[in-house]
């Protein structure tokens, strides 16, 4: 009596959790049971060969192929038909015999898939590119266990060093009403014409028609006749740069002459020139782009 009384006093809550529990574990560990009889036993054998490179050798052990060899021998002496016996009837020797190669193959690729997989599970590769890995090249033995190996190209590994709590300071610029209007500017610029600007006074952003000749001194190396710049602060050249451009021409007015100090790369053919700041006059003619 006193058993059936704590039986009805029992918590029901307390009495399904408990059943739930109990019906819980054997399900889990059937699955992690089931999982770990679908992995290969194998062991993998990896050493550096160089940076970034590993040399990586894999050995499956016999018992899961022979029994991978045995499924299928099985599920081909119930499905294949064999001329001289009924459907299902054909001696397994037979079976083996005339699709030993075939089926080989196939438990080699099937095999190697999940080998290849249960390696990239198990063990820290970060691969750079593919494995130098020929399957047409690996057979599996008639004994012994199945071994194959290859090389591969992988991530550098290090330590980091201690990167927390560094300051980084974020620059910060406000952009003005006259920051967008250059902008817009500059955008519209390449469908727009150029349009003469009888006033001159050229300013940053117009264009320039202007015959230019480079000196050095009372030396001239180079003339230009009508050509078109643009002005900006600095001008790039081919073998130079001219700093304060636009500081230097700004203001010109048809018929003017502007004198702009040049600094030469150290690439011009001239090793006499290399790095010397020679003058550049202009005659220019003011213009500006018209939008």
């Amino acid at each position: 009596m006193a058993d059936e009384t704590r039986t009805e006093d029992q918590d029901p809550d307390a009495a399904a959790a408990v059943a739930d529990k109990t019906a819980e574990g054997p399900a889990e560990k059937t699955e992690q049971t089931e999982e770990e009889s679908k992995k290969l036993h194998q062991t993998v054998d990896m050493r550096d060969i160089g940076p970034c490179k590993k040399h990586i050798k894999v050995t499956v052990e016999r018992a899961d192929i022979d029994k991978l060899l045995d499924k299928k021998y099985s599920e081909m002496v119930a499905e294949t038909p064999v001329p001289g016996f009924r459907p299902g009837k054909a001696p397994r020797k037979v079976i083996e015999r005339r699709f030993h190669k075939d089926v080989t193959e196939q438990v080699r690729g099937q095999v190697l898939l999940q080998s290849l997989e249960q390696l990239a599970d198990e063990n820290d590769i970060a691969p750079l590119t593919p494995p130098n890995l020929d399957p047409s090249k690996i057979e599996i033995p008639k004994e012994g266990p199945f071994i194959y190996e290859f090389e591969v190209e992988v991530r550098p590994q290090f330590d980091l060093p201690s990167y927390k709590g560094l300051k980084l300071r974020r620059p910060v610029k406000t952009f003005t009403d006259e920051d967008v209007t250059a902008e817009e500017r500059r955008l519209l610029a390449p469908y727009g014409s150029m349009v003469p600007k009888p006033e001159g006074n050229a300013q940053i952003g117009d264009y320039l028609v202007t015959d230019m000749s480079t000196r050095d001194g009372q030396r001239v190396l180079s003339t230009h006749k009508e050509i078109t710049v643009r002005i900006d602060p600095r001008l790039a050249l081919k073998d130079g740069v001219a700093s304060h451009f636009g500081d230097k021409v700004k203001g010109a007015r048809a018929g003017d002459k502007r004198v702009v100090d040049i600094t030469l790369s150290d690439n011009v053919a001239d090793e006499a020139l290399r790095c010397k700041q020679p003058l550049r006059s202009r005659r220019s003619r003011a213009c500006a782009c018209r939008k």
